[in-house]
C-alpha cells in the first residue's frame, strides 16, 4: 500500500482574536474506493473543544442580544452615543458604570444588537463566573490553557470561536489579575 500524507493547517489572523491551529491529515490510499481519509488531531486543546459562541458574554449580556434585552438586564444607561462605522453602519454605545455595550443596526432600521461588550468592574462576570479581580489561574482553569500575550505589564488571554461568526473573549490582566473582560463578534 502506498500512503501519501498531507498536513493541512488553516491560520486566520484577525486582530483581537486567537484561533487554534488544528492539524488535519488527508491520506491517499491507492486502491481504496474513496481514495482519501480525513482525520483531525486527537490532541486538540480544551479551549477548542469547550469554547462556544454561547459562552461569550459578560454581565448577563451576550453577543447578538437586542438593545431591549440589554436595557432590561442593565437598566437605563449612564450615557448613550450614536455613530457610524463604515464596516458596520449605524452603531450605538450604551455606557454603564463598569460596563460598555456596543450595538450595530440590524437589517431592520432602528433595531440594534450587541456586537461588543467591555467590562472593567468586578460587578459583572462572564457566563462561567469569571470577573475583574480574578486570578489568571482561574481564567485558565475555566476556559483552558492557552499561550498568553505580553505587552509591557499587561497580559492577555484570547479565546476565539469561528462559528456562527468569528467571535472572542479576551481577558486583560495586570499582576496576574483580570482588569478587563472584552467580548466581540466580527458580525459574520
Amino acid at each position: 500500500m502506498n500512503f501519501k500524507a498531507i498536513s493541512l493547517a488553516i491560520a486566520i489572523t484577525i486582530p483581537f482574536a486567537s484561533y487554534i491551529h488544528s492539524p488535519v491529515s488527508a491520506n491517499s490510499n491507492i486502491g481504496s474506493r474513496s481514495g482519501y481519509q480525513i482525520s483531525q488531531s486527537a490532541n486538540q486543546s480544551k479551549q477548542s473543544q469547550g469554547m462556544t459562541y454561547n459562552r461569550i458574554g459578560v454581565g448577563g449580556i451576550k453577543l447578538s442580544m437586542s438593545e431591549a434585552q440589554v436595557r432590561k438586564i442593565l437598566g437605563k444607561p449612564v450615557k448613550v452615543e450614536n455613530g457610524f462605522l463604515g464596516v458596520i453602519g449605524k452603531v450605538r454605545t450604551l455606557k454603564y458604570q463598569g460596563i460598555t455595550v456596543d450595538l450595530g443596526e440590524d437589517a431592520k432600521p432602528g433595531s440594534f444588537s450587541v456586537y461588543q461588550i467591555k467590562a472593567t468592574s468586578s460587578k459583572y462576570s462572564t457566563i462561567d463566573g469569571i470577573k475583574v479581580g480574578d486570578r489568571q489561574s482561574q481564567v485558565l482553569k475555566t476556559y483552558g490553557k492557552i499561550a498568553a500575550s505580553q505587552d509591557g505589564n499587561k497580559t492577555t488571554l484570547n479565546y476565539g470561536v469561528d462559528k456562527p461568526s468569528p467571535a472572542g473573549l479576551i481577558f486583560t490582566m495586570k499582576n496576574g489579575k483580570v482588569t478587563e473582560i472584552f467580548c466581540f463578534d466580527f458580525l459574520g
